[in-house]
């Protein structure tokens, strides 16, 4: 046997055994939420140590949820505050930790099949089902996006965080309601006002994060107000627009 091929040989075997090198089919399944949450997240949140949000506590985790889920997931992506990035498991896929958070949100929302991400109930202020899309809306402070690293997505996105005060980023994430999909394809616009007074209609969008899609725009807003946000969302070949309303007092 030739020297180089017996080199070769030896290397792949090395890799066989060490469980680098597997058929497709020996690849192993994305791991559920409540999977992931029991073997990782489970460490902090079971207990709230260091002051997690614990699993199931909605009081703790729907001030969190303002900024969207997107904003959550990203967060567990990255990392923040004493949490390591991606649970300090670098083997977890963006789509397991999603699932973990909305597992860790609801844990008693049905999945669609054994082992798939558990998906809570899309309820609240914050989300609307209308014609077959889950539509949910996130509003986050301008200047936080500041603290993100120069280049990075957040900070670049829709030409940069914009100067001055008052301003918002509005971020909508759609979903098939039937497929849980994330739905891409879209014209979003949003129509933002106070009551009884006049409003913008702002166009969104598309932007992907960690690969996480989502819709969004800055706005400029008045602090600790209230108003109402209405939704449109087009897709290709639908005959009708989708509508939802939503009622935000900003912070």
């Amino acid at each position: 046997m030739f020297p180089r091929l017996r080199t070769v040989l030896a290397a792949c075997l090395l890799l066989a055994v060490s469980g680098a090198f597997r058929p497709a089919s020996a690849q192993p399944s994305e791991r559920s939420g409540k999977q992931v949450v029991e073997q990782v997240c489970a460490a902090c949140h079971a207990a709230g140590k260091n002051g997690a949000p614990k699993i199931g506590d909605r009081n703790a985790w729907t001030p969190r949820l303002k900024e969207g889920v997107d904003n959550l997931v990203r967060s567990a992506i990255r990392g923040h505050g004493g949490m390591p990035p991606r649970g300090d498991k670098t083997d977890l896929t963006d789509a397991e930790i999603r699932a973990a958070v909305l597992y860790m949100v609801n844990p008693a929302a049905p999945t669609a099949k054994e082992g798939a991400a558990a998906v809570p109930a899309r309820s609240g202020a914050q989300f609307k089902t209308v014609g077959g899309i889950e539509i949910q809306l996130g509003l986050v402070l301008a200047e936080s996006l500041r603290r993100f690293p120069e280049g990075s997505t957040e900070r670049t996105m829709h030409g940069g965080v914009p100067a001055g005060s008052g301003y918002y980023h509005l971020n909508v994430s759609l979903l098939d309601s039937g497929t849980q999909s994330p739905i891409t394809d879209a014209k979003v616009e949003a129509r933002v006002g106070q009551l009884g007074m006049s409003s913008e209609t702002k166009a969104l969008e598309l932007v992907t994060v960690q690969g996480v899609a989502s819709y969004g725009n800055y706005v400029r807003l008045i602090p600790k107000s209230q108003y109402v946000i209405v939704v449109r969302v087009e897709r290709p070949g639908s005959p009708s627009r989708v509508e939802a309303r939503f009622e935000q007092r900003t912070f």
